[in-house]
């Protein structure tokens, strides 16, 4: 009875929902596959969902690279520096992600922080255009999406009994033989529910995208938000949503075929 509520409210505002974007995708004056044609006859819908999935590969291998050694010194410090370390992570998800975008906005624009102080410094003559484009993109998702990262690292490697570790260094294994040996083999876990979240998360992003990236870098939220409330064009918009659903489904029917869903059990803080 517990579970009832959280139940509902899925079903009401998250399922029903999107079971409307099947018969919209789908019918018209009968069952109909058009939507699916235009779509990909469509070089501009390919284009941007081509580049949400670049996008979304690329933060992910960047907050993987970024995030792991974070989670492997939250992992390895005391107690009293963890929890700090933790806090300020943790303190990231009390901010609104469109305030940490338009904090990036005011860093990354033509006369931001940055570019004054690259000028400042010598280094450019010149403002470098920072803002409108897919660094700038990657730059906002990789600071929002890290934490995601962060985290079931650091669960996995917070439970590995660090017993296995001095065992293999006092059999004369070196340090960096050990932790390859032995830590990052059974930190995958923490690895795989990392790459899982944040890259599904990718897929999505909207509000990052739409203010640092602009019109030059769309992603295939945008679009969807274009063919539907600028277009009006409720059946295509439908079409392009179920065909992200899609992709979504079939990334994670690969996640679990190779790690099995319930790593995401098992890799939570």
């Amino acid at each position: 009875m517990l579970v009832v509520p959280s139940l509902v409210f899925l079903l009401v505002f998250y399922f029903y929902p999107l079971a409307h974007l099947i018969p919209q995708s789908v019918f018209d004056h009968g069952l109909t596959i058009k939507q699916f044609r235009r779509f990909l006859d469509d070089s501009l819908a390919l284009e941007t969902l081509l580049g949400t999935l670049e996008i979304s590969v690329g933060v992910t291998l960047v907050t993987l690279g970024m995030g792991y050694p974070v989670a492997y010194l939250i992992a390895r410090v005391r107690a009293r520096t963890a929890s700090l370390l933790m806090a300020v992570i943790i303190l990231s998800f009390w901010i609104s992600v469109l305030v940490r975008t338009y904090s990036w906005m005011v860093l990354l624009q033509r006369f931001g922080i940055v570019n004054q102080a690259l000028l400042a410094l010598g280094v450019l003559q010149q403002p470098m255009k920072l803002m409108y484009n897919q660094f700038a993109v990657a730059v906002g998702m990789v600071h929002i999406l890290l934490p995601f990262m962060i985290l079931p690292i650091y669960a996995s490697l917070k439970a590995m009994d660090q017993n296995l570790v001095h065992a293999a260094m006092t059999l004369g294994a070196p340090p960096t033989r050990a932790f390859l040996k032995v830590t990052l083999p059974l930190s995958l876990n923490g690895v795989a529910a990392g790459v899982l979240l944040v890259f599904v998360q990718g897929l999505g992003f909207y509000v990052t995208p739409m203010l640092l990236g602009g019109p030059q870098t769309l992603m295939i939220s945008g679009l969807i938000d274009r063919q539907m409330f600028s277009y009006l064009d409720w059946a295509y918009g439908s079409t392009i949503s179920l065909v992200l659903l899609l992709c979504t489904v079939a990334f994670m029917l690969v996640f679990d075929r190779f790690f099995g869903l319930e790593t995401l059990n098992r890799s939570t803080v």
